[in-house]
């Protein structure tokens, strides 16, 4: 069985988008919302809690690093391992700190713990 490689979200009332994986940057809790940030688009999504949303990236390259966000491992350049954890992407968004998965993205950087 081939892997899934994008996911289809509620962007509107009656409207879906259908987001590949590699375009993913970052996604942040924003209340009853999130919004998905892309390599070239913003989108707000609804209709979804933000744990029925990371049980569905299961098994992919998006990761929850803390109460708020999820993160593209692809897309991730620097990971800085101290007191407050923080992980840099290709955009040079930062974003801090890491409470989930640190263990995870270490692994990806092929750090030791």
């Amino acid at each position: 069985m081939e892997k899934r490689k994008f996911i289809t979200l509620k962007t509107g009332r009656n409207t879906y988008r259908k987001i590949d994986f590699d375009d993913i940057l970052i996604i942040k809790a924003n209340g009853a919302y999130f919004d998905v940030f892309c390599s070239k688009d913003k989108f707000t999504v609804s209709g979804k809690t933000f744990e029925k949303l990371e049980e569905e990236l299961k098994n992919t390259e998006l990761v929850r690093i803390n109460r708020s966000c999820i993160v593209n491992t692809k897309k991730c350049v620097e990971l800085k391992d101290c007191a407050c954890p923080e992980i840099k992407l290709i955009n040079n968004a930062v974003i801090k700190p890491i409470t989930m998965n640190l263990t995870k993205l270490k692994n990806i950087f092929n750090i030791e713990s």
